[in-house]
């Protein structure tokens, strides 16, 4: 191990390209060169515990060690895991008050199944899984009988086990209103748990959003948030996921991404919505059959209400009108 006099060692440009290349093709974050600083800082304390004297040393430690423990190591190093629970009241607010209240709607309406699902992409310890649950279970107390599930991933195993667990103290706790705190959590030498009813709604499992095959398998979700998470991608990673969520998402469902984030310059797919409390992309309804044979049947609009048809238009409006169509012709 490295002593505290020992000299850091200094990180080669080649070197930082090598980990830096490493870490996008396997795991989909990406860091530009003027992130360098960063990527050996978080590096340096790991290797002085590993007792390795260079960054080429490293990459070849991480890249040839098949248990995948120190590529596991190497994420939540790279990452920042730093969360808390109801996280962005404003954001919260708009799911909570506005979209869940339409997603009720609208499935009572047509009768479809009484289910929720949900999608936390990037879920890091929990905390916004268990959020979203929370939100839940509170919305839906005046209407029995619906299903609700969250599908909730990350890269990390070790934040996952974390998440599993589902004990939690100090700050990350701080936005929980004291009576949720009550109903949803049980207390135990300054450590909250959460009670089985929350934590039965929500599947963890890992998940590298890079990997494009697993992820196509992800469907009919009514919501996904992937919040703070793609800020690590490239751009080229980006379009690809944010493609594979929209096709995810149930026709007329919805994308939360960070405060601070966009889609510009990513997709054009998603429409926005300025809600109340926050912004939120929403994918495009699919008409129904029974909608699409209505508006098929619905005259077409030749000419401007002002404007009054040449004697020769009228001649071929009145031919067109004595031709017998086929059946199923677009009228």
């Amino acid at each position: 191990m490295l002593s505290n006099s020992s000299k850091e060692p200094d990180m080669k440009r080649e070197e930082f390209i090598m980990i830096r290349d490493y870490i996008h093709e396997k795991s989909g974050m990406f860091f530009a060169e003027n992130k360098m600083y960063l990527v050996k800082n978080r590096l340096i304390k790991r290797m002085a515990e590993l007792d390795i004297k260079s960054f080429k040393d490293y990459f070849f430690h991480v890249k040839y060690d098949t248990s995948l423990k120190e590529f596991n190591c190497l994420m939540n190093l790279m990452t920042t895991n730093e969360t808390s629970f109801f996280r962005n009241e404003p954001l919260l607010l708009s799911f909570q008050e506005e979209i869940m209240p339409s997603i009720i709607k609208q499935k009572t309406e047509k009768k479809t199944p009484k289910s929720v699902r949900i999608w936390s992409a990037g879920c890091s310890t929990g905390e916004e899984p268990y959020t979203l649950a929370m939100i839940m279970l509170e919305k839906l107390k005046q209407y029995p009988g619906w299903n609700l599930e969250i599908i909730a991933n990350d890269i990390s195993e070790d934040v996952l086990r974390n998440a599993r667990k589902g004990e939690y103290s100090g700050l990350t706790l701080r936005n929980i209103k004291p009576a949720m705190l009550e109903r949803y959590f049980t207390k135990a030498d300054n450590i909250y748990k959460v009670k089985p009813e929350v934590k039965s709604i929500v599947k963890f499992s890992h998940m590298n959003l890079s990997d494009d095959r697993r992820l196509s398998m992800n469907k009919n979700f009514d919501v996904i948030f992937c919040r703070n998470v793609m800020i690590y991608f490239s751009e080229e990673v980006k379009k690809r996921l944010v493609r594979t969520f929209y096709n995810a998402l149930v026709p007329g469902g919805h994308f939360y991404i960070g405060h601070s984030e966009t889609l510009h310059g990513i997709s054009k797919a998603f429409k926005i919505n300025y809600l109340k409390n926050a912004l939120v992309y929403q994918k495009e309804a699919v008409e129904t059959t029974s909608e699409v044979k209505k508006r098929e049947l619905r005259p077409t609009t030749l000419l401007r209400s002002n404007a009054k048809p040449s004697a020769g238009a009228n001649r071929a409006i009145d031919l067109l009108s004595k031709i017998k169509k086929p059946a199923g012709a677009v009228k």
